[in-house]
């Protein structure tokens, strides 16, 4: 197989509090295992992701808490950088926005516009007294027109759907008065018109159905159905990036259209540190890359239409290869929810089960194509009985043969070759699957506990099978078992082999 370059991105993360598990299992360590995997398999990988300041969110939760946005979403990256780094999350780059970024946005967009490739619309928008702000993104709270679920402006976080507040079924304004009244006015905003697109959209997901999960497939044909809305590039609001485009003072770009060049600029940061030597912009259509992104199926909307659409309005960027999505992750059988305090922060679980424990049972139960629950006790058991009990039968069977010399055979080498086949399906991007990489190798290890007391040589090939194929889901694991085995065919002491207990 001929070596590759992916760019490797998971949405940026709202700076309004720390990763609880339910962020863990989605976008970031999905795309952690995808890029380790791919550099195991020889490839080229640059993986970022950085902090999504501007998201309103993080000005309601500010109120919430009665800090200052800016504060409060400084403080948060760093929280989430260290979680990452908790986690075992080895990314290239995590980045926060500077005015050296703000400039870079305003360029892109202006440069949009001055193509004519951004339209002006007259677009109505309440406007609440109580807060002195109109109803967008977080402001604005209803129920969703084509679920009917209760959600907030702009998406829906259950279907995907996008909105805005006027389709928004009984939009109220978030930290008003319960009596707070609100009223229209008209404000000329900047559009992208997606429908203007729409025969692109169609051959594009023709072309790509092999490496699109199967549930962004349908939200296509859902939103190819009918016609594509006209997509709100710029809004009046006072936190984020102002426009800088006369006749629009006093709005900002939404945080939604600014996430593109964003992650253009996150991976160029991750270029610098990862490949400093390669200077080409590895954002551009022609650098060779792929780009691959991980992100929850609530965000499917931005990624498959509105990013898509202003790349083909600025003619010159990659386009996605794969668009990697996973669904919800409950706690004990509903959302998790900062605001009801129904979570588990992730550097908790980590810090009290160990970052190798972790991320074996959320890449095992993963809600990669199905909402998934997490229980703490079954998470226990599960860990305890599918990797520490069978690695514990292992270094038992095999503490009375230490030393002695093993071999492999035919028979050993045709279970590892379809072990090793089954893991590069499990990696590969058309495959992609935690659930399969993890599930595969437990499988594994069950196989070799089973046998080590008969077949030591199984055991000891199995398990270097088993340190070199897993590096991507568990890398400390995978680096102790690869240390103790070494290269020689003899019977390893694995009596400091060490995993967190349970």
């Amino acid at each position: 197989m001929s070596p590759r370059n992916f760019l490797v991105t998971a949405t940026p993360p709202t700076t309004n509090g720390d990763l609880h598990v339910g962020h863990l299992s989605g976008p970031y360590l999905g795309a952690d295992v995808f890029a380790r995997a791919q550099r195991m398999l020889g490839h080229t990988v640059l993986y970022a992701s950085g902090g999504d300041d501007h998201q309103t969110y993080v000005v309601t939760t500010a109120q919430r808490l009665g800090e200052e946005p800016t504060e409060l979403a400084a403080r948060c990256t760093e929280e989430i950088r260290e979680t990452l780094g908790l986690a075992g999350v080895d990314i290239d780059a995590f980045t926060s926005p500077d005015e050296a970024y703000r400039t870079e946005v305003r360029e892109f967009f202006a440069g949009l516009y001055r193509q004519g490739k951004l339209k002006r619309r007259l677009w109505s928008f309440p406007f609440c007294a109580d807060t002195d702000r109109f109803l967008v993104e977080a402001f604005a709270t209803g129920y969703c027109p084509e679920c009917l679920i209760e959600t907030c402006g702009a998406i829906c976080e259950s279907c995907g759907h996008p909105n805005d507040v006027n389709s928004l079924l009984y939009p109220t304004a978030s930290g008003a008065a319960a009596d707070a009244e609100t009223e229209p006015r008209a404000v000329e905003i900047l559009v992208l018109p997606l429908e203007d697109y729409r025969e692109r959209f169609v051959d594009f997901y023709r072309a790509r159905a092999a490496t699109m999960r199967p549930h962004v497939l349908r939200f296509v044909e859902e939103m190819l159905s009918r016609p594509l809305p006209d997509f709100p590039v710029t809004y009046p609001a006072a936190w984020g990036v102002p426009v800088g485009i006369a006749g629009f003072e006093g709005q900002v770009f939404n945080v939604w259209a600014e996430m593109l060049p964003a992650l253009g600029i996150m991976t160029e940061t991750a270029r610098a540190r990862r490949l400093p030597d390669r200077t080409a912009d590895v954002w551009a259509a022609d650098s060779g890359f792929e780009l691959v992104q991980f992100l929850g199926y609530d965000n499917t909307f931005y990624f498959a239409f509105a990013h898509l659409g202003l790349v083909w309005a600025h003619g010159g960027l990659v386009e996605p290869t794969a668009i990697i999505t996973n669904e919800f992750y409950h706690l004990e059988g509903s959302k998790f929810s900062t605001s009801r305090r129904h979570l588990i922060w992730a550097r908790d679980l980590v810090g009290k089960y160990g970052a190798d424990n972790v991320r074996f049972y959320l890449t095992l139960a993963n809600p990669e194509h199905q909402t998934a629950d997490f229980r703490e006790p079954e998470f226990v058991s599960v860990v305890r009985t599918r990797l520490h009990e069978p690695l514990a039968a292992i270094r038992s069977a095999l503490a009375p043969r230490i030393g002695q010399s093993t071999s492999s055979s035919p028979s050993i080498d045709a279970i590892l070759v379809r072990y090793r086949d089954r893991m590069s399906r499990a990696y590969s991007l058309e495959t992609f699957s935690l659930r399969l990489a993890a599930d595969t190798s437990a499988n594994l290890l069950a196989l070799l506990a089973a046998r080590a007391a008969d077949d030591p040589s199984l055991a000891v090939t199995g398990l270097k099978a088993f340190a070199e194929q897993t590096a991507p889901v568990m890398p400390d694991l995978a680096r102790q078992l690869a240390d103790l085995l070494g290269a020689a065919d003899t019977v390893p002491d694995l009596t400091d082999l060490t995993i967190t207990a349970l």
